[in-house]
């Protein structure tokens, strides 16, 4: 089945869906519900999805749990709000009338039905900014786990073999070239001069090598002598209509001399063409087995991005006719401490944060382009959260979709909290307002407004939706 969902997009799009949206929403919405429970606020209906409604899926004491058939949010709705703005006297006496007579006949004491309005003002300030709260939380929760269960972490160098001595019997003959060192005695080295140091200390002694190469990993026994150190300097590119190429260069080339002295140093090759450009010279080239040399003239004006001759060139040490390079740096998963892992969950939420900040700056500077941070829909997370899904099954890890939940956790969070009508953050301004104006907005104005931001948003959705079905967000991705 986990096969089956890594090479299916739309099977990762859909199971992303529920992964990552509906339990971010769940929360959010169950945020608002707990802070209304205790705020003694009376929650009418706790809906997944907006109207219209599916079915209910279950009533306890005044409140509906519903499944609506809309998948582009969630809700709670307490007594005295309709499903976007404040109710009237009138509305909400109704309301209240109604729901008493169904608790009685129930045999349910309706008890105190105290309504959002009624409430005081940090109270409701406390309820609306509670969904958000519970994405915060729930993102801060993630990103400990993923520090739990492992990140990438850079934990060392690898030295890659590019040559082997094939003569006779060599104590590097259970190596092969293409493969890298990743582990000296089963620990991790910073670079190949590092681990020419630790043989050196180790001389004498039978020491095991962590060799990986072709996808297999295996360990190879080596009993180190006192090493016979060189230098050389490895080809890794040669560029189009240079004096190398035109000299029959090739990357995998190893020069090992110039002008008939054996080279000592790598700086030395560089040294000489900076000091010495326009002259002829000579250089002694090891390929495979064999060796040979090539005659060419450094350029004085070389293309931009070129080198005198056009190559590009790093050091490779020589140990008793084993011929190494630095072969970069390894990344493993490193498992933090709950404590470290407390750190880390706050480092990138604040991480996050100040990305989002710094946004607006740096598409004003064109550092960044719109595409690339264009408002996605419900569907174009799915289709990211489908594309890390995958990547953690395949990789058998499982920080990249947490760490993908964490962040759209706190992106709903900041969201909701922005002052634009029908959002958590434009039903706090008015309550801000009523603070300042000492009484509140009529529930018919507020309710206009909320009623037109709800119809631009659910525009905008539809947009975003239409654009996403027609330029997929995953097409953005590495």
């Amino acid at each position: 089945m986990l096969e089956f969902l890594v090479e299916n997009n739309a099977l990762a799009t859909l199971v992303a869906f529920v992964l990552v949206l509906i339990p971010a929403i769940f929360i959010h919405e169950g945020g608002h519900f707990l802070a209304a429970r205790a705020a003694g606020i009376t929650i009418l209906e706790f809906g997944i999805g907006f109207p219209p409604r599916a079915c209910i899926l279950a009533r306890r004491g005044a409140t509906i749990y519903t499944l609506n058939w809309l998948p582009i949010g969630g809700f709670v709705r307490p007594l005295g709000e309709s499903f976007v703005h404040p109710q009237g006297d009138g509305a909400l006496d109704a309301d209240r009338r109604r729901l008493t007579l169904e608790l009685t006949e129930a045999g349910t004491s309706p008890g105190r039905l105290l309504a959002l309005n009624e409430a005081r003002p940090l109270a409701r300030i406390l309820f609306m900014a509670s969904g958000s709260a519970a994405n915060m939380l729930t993102a801060l929760l993630l990103f400990v786990l993923v520090g739990l269960s492992g990140i990438p972490t850079l934990v060392g160098g690898s030295a890659g073999i590019v040559a082997v001595p094939q003569q006779g019997e060599s104590l590097w003959q259970d190596l092969r070239n293409a493969e890298y060192i990743t582990q000296l005695e089963g620990e991790y080295f910073a670079s190949t001069s590092d681990l020419l140091t630790r043989f050196q200390n180790r001389a004498g002694e039978t020491l095991t090598l962590t060799v990986t190469g072709d996808g297999e990993e295996r360990e190879v026994p080596v009993a180190v002598p006192d090493l016979a150190q060189g230098s050389q300097v490895y080809v890794v590119q040669v560029a189009p209509a240079s004096p190398a190429e035109e000299a029959g260069l090739l990357p995998d080339d190893r020069i090992v001399g110039l002008n008939g002295r054996t080279l000592s140093q790598f700086s030395e090759l560089q040294d000489h063409l900076q000091t010495n450009g326009g002259e002829e010279l000579v250089l002694a080239v090891e390929r495979g087995e064999g060796r040979f040399e090539v005659s060419l003239t450094p350029r004085l004006n070389p293309p931009e991005g070129q080198g005198a001759i056009g190559i590009g060139i790093v050091p490779a040490w020589i140990l008793n006719g084993l011929v190494l390079v630095d072969g970069g740096w390894q990344e493993g998963i490193v498992r933090l401490s709950l404590p470290e892992a407390l750190g880390f969950s706050l480092e990138q939420f604040h991480l996050f944060i100040r990305t989002l900040v710094n946004l607006p700056g740096q598409l004003l500077s064109g550092s960044l382009r719109p595409e690339e941070t264009r408002l996605m829909s419900p569907l174009a997370i799915s289709q990211v959260g489908g594309r890390f899904l995958q990547d953690s099954i395949a990789e058998n890890q499982p920080y990249m979709i947490l760490s993908f939940v964490a962040l759209i956790s706190i992106a709903l969070g900041i969201t909701n909290l922005l002052p634009l009508p029908a959002l958590d953050g434009g039903r706090i301004l008015f309550v801000l307002i009523e603070l300042i104006n000492g009484r509140p907005v009529s529930p018919e104005r507020e309710g206009m407004v909320h009623l037109f931001g709800m119809v631009l948003l659910l525009s905008l959705m539809a947009v975003t939706v239409v654009n996403d079905l027609l330029n997929p967000v995953t097409a953005l991705l590495p």
